[in-house]
């Protein structure tokens, strides 16, 4: 899909009428062309590079960070956590964008993984902004991630240094499937630990299934994901099913209570983890297990040292960034 080219400067004039809570947005639209819908599947031409963002994806937030092209965000959201003290003004995103918010900062794009209604984006392209969709549920892998990375290098004008943080992840993936073999034959004698990731107790046991960027985790730690069978993305699994697979190590979320694990009628009650101590709550945060980007691998080698009590030693992060990305050296 080819990009449609934007003459001129953008000029977006929104008037916001409150009548009987009602607001009316008003567009002069004669001096710029339509939007595109921007995916990773998406041909992109751009005549010029992205200068103004509204990031709604907190993994995009700091995927653009380590780019080198933070400074071409103007607005972010309340999820973002990576830079820290970052001074961005938060867009409202949930349950829906504020388009008013959007259109006072007059960007060229806005980048989401949530898929807002059609009337809302459709608002966006008929403003000449770009929607850039990064999908962060079924389907997203280390090449999705490697996809989005050079999505976003190529959107914004740095693409060599997505090349080079493609690599650093490819690299670092070797190393840390070759060392949690290693720790697993030395350990457990090469049979991989049952694994469990507690996502949400919000209306159920919530976790992450086969075709996640979490499930790649449990492959490059060298341990089995007993959600994956059962389904595909995020999902309220059948908590029979984790009393008949008995996970062998418990990951479970920060906002998880893990004295809840232990009471009458909890699918994790006598669960060799429970018994055996080997439950580990996520670094407070930092969000490592629910945004798809490159800081995911630090999260691997996380899983790989509470659970073998190794730290397998990375590659150094291909580009000097004020801010460590590296979760697991941050006091």
């Amino acid at each position: 899909m080819k990009k449609n080219v934007k003459v001129g400067i953008t000029v977006v004039v929104v008037i916001a009428l409150i009548l009987g809570g009602l607001a009316i947005y008003y567009e002069d639209t004669s001096a710029k062309k339509k939007g595109e819908i921007i995916t990773i599947n998406s041909e992109v031409a751009l005549p010029h590079k992205l200068t103004r963002i509204v990031s709604l994806d907190p993994a995009a937030t700091a995927t653009l960070y380590a780019l080198g092209a933070y400074g071409d965000i103007v607005g972010g959201n309340s999820y973002d956590s990576y830079p820290p003290n970052e001074s961005l003004p938060n867009v409202t995103d949930y349950p829906s964008m504020d388009l008013e918010e959007i259109f006072n900062l007059s960007p060229d794009a806005v980048i989401s993984f949530d898929n807002y209604s059609g009337a809302q984006v459709s608002q966006l392209l008929n403003n000449g902004i770009d929607y850039v969709f990064l999908s962060a549920d079924g389907g997203v892998n280390f090449t999705t991630i490697e996809k989005q990375n050079t999505l976003l290098g190529e959107l914004t004008g740095t693409t060599s240094n997505a090349t080079l943080i493609n690599q650093w992840i490819n690299d670092s993936l070797s190393v840390l499937q070759t060392d949690a073999v290693n720790y697993d034959k030395a350990e457990y004698n090469g049979t991989p630990l049952r694994g469990f990731y507690y996502l949400s107790s919000e209306g159920g046991y919530w976790t992450a299934g086969n075709s996640t960027f979490v499930n790649s985790y449990f492959k490059y730690a060298d341990l089995i994901n007993i959600a994956a069978p059962y389904d595909s993305g995020f999902y309220s699994i059948n908590p029979e099913n984790i009393v008949n697979d008995s996970p062998q190590v418990l990951i479970i979320d920060e906002f998880i209570n893990a004295s809840s694990l232990n009471v009458s009628g909890s699918p994790f009650q006598n669960s060799p983890a429970v018994l055996d101590g080997k439950v580990y709550a996520t670094i407070a945060d930092e969000n490592m297990f629910s945004e798809p980007n490159f800081r995911d691998i630090y999260a691997i080698q996380w899983m790989i040292s509470v659970v073998y009590g190794q730290n397998p030693s990375l590659p150094n992060f291909p580009i000097n960034l004020t801010y460590n990305p590296n979760p697991n050296e941050v006091s």
